[in-house]
This record gives structure tokens, sequence and C-alpha cells, in this order.
């Protein structure tokens, strides 16, 4: 099965600082929240698409 989101875990898997991480996925969050998408809009779901992870990287 494709996984197609990655949580800040994973993030910090891939070599990067926790509070990064955390900065990333918040930041994907905003986006997704802007777009209309309101289901993002939680402060601690920590799990994005990774589509956006990668418009913001």
């Amino acid at each position: 099965m494709d996984n197609n989101l990655i949580s800040n875990k994973e993030l910090i898997e891939m070599g990067y600082r926790p509070h990064t991480a955390n900065d990333i996925i918040h930041q994907a969050r905003e986006l997704l929240v802007s777009r209309g998408y309101t289901f993002y809009n939680r402060k601690r779901l920590m799990v994005v698409p990774k589509s956006v992870v990668n418009e913001i990287l």
C-alpha cells in the first residue's frame, strides 16, 4: 500500500531536527486550511499529504 501521508516522526527519521519537522508540518497544515481543507485546522494533527510537504521544501 502506497502511503501518501507523512508525519513529523518520519521527517525526523529523514534527518530533520524535531523543531524543523514540526514547523514543516505546521506550514503544510496552514497551506491546506487556506485551500479550504478545514480538516487540517487541528493543533494535534501531525500528518499531512506528502505532496504539500514537497511544495514547501
